[in-house]
């Protein structure tokens, strides 16, 4: 039988205010110490991600404007081979009537003016590969800086690197300029112009049965490589 005293201690129970408990000092620092490891670990991994696929977009359009502007050339110049047209000549190509130009350096200056790999001081650059190893770039040919940031270098394809006999030229491209990275296969690209106006990569000149994961594997010190790597990729630089 329930006694009045049991109702009463039951009543009193839930009258009680309900304990009040919290974190301690030691506790909310050993949690915002966990929270900022966490924060160190993957921003990074984070930020590294958006910039590829900002690069790898950004590669994918000039791509894209610079195939255009050879289909173009070819309509325009009423033929089927693009050496007839401006792509055959760098003065006639890398000019303000096909780019919006900011700067433009011949072969003899490119690489104190525009590259600044020969620059001294603290306006030296030097380029990477994807294995971190130096990459130099030459001098030959015609360079030029566009408005938007990109820098496109005009060389002529010898003999050597055009073994499927289609190429008209090959262009080396650093999507930002002078900003960092620096690195093939990140900001640095190079590709070949087939006399029908396509973009290929090395694989195709040199006519190699390169599989996606050899390209890949030569990006890591062969920037002309790299383009067929992005592009054959989904134009994803998670490699």
């Amino acid at each position: 039988m329930l006694k009045f005293s049991d109702i009463n201690a039951f009543k009193d129970q839930l009258l009680e205010p309900p304990c009040r408990k919290g974190f301690t000092l030691s506790e909310l620092l050993m949690a915002l110490t966990i929270v900022g490891v966490i924060a160190v670990l993957t921003v990074p991994v984070m930020m590294n991600n958006i910039h590829n696929k900002m690069f790898a977009t950004q590669v994918k359009n000039m791509v894209a404007t610079i195939e255009q502007l050879a289909q173009d050339q070819l309509i325009v110049h009423r033929t089927r081979d693009l050496s007839d047209t401006d792509f055959g000549d760098p003065d006639k190509l890398l000019t303000d009537k096909h780019f919006a130009i900011t700067k433009t350096c011949s072969a003899s200056t490119a690489l104190k003016d525009c590259w600044k790999t020969a620059a001294t001081g603290k306006d030296k650059i030097q380029y990477k590969y994807l294995s971190r190893q130096n990459l130099s770039i030459n001098k030959n040919g015609r360079t030029v800086v566009l408005k938007n940031g990109v820098m496109l270098r005009y060389t002529a394809s010898t003999s050597s690197e055009n073994v499927s006999g289609d190429i008209v030229c090959n262009i080396l491209m650093d999507i930002n300029g002078n900003e960092k990275p620096n690195i093939a296969g990140r900001d640095l690209f190079g590709f070949y112009v087939t006399n029908k106006g396509k973009i290929v990569d090395y694989s195709y000149a040199s006519e190699s049965n390169d599989t996606l994961s050899d390209k890949i594997t030569k990006c890591k010190s062969g920037v002309w490589y790299c383009y067929g790597a992005l592009a054959d990729n989904g134009w994803k630089m998670d490699y």
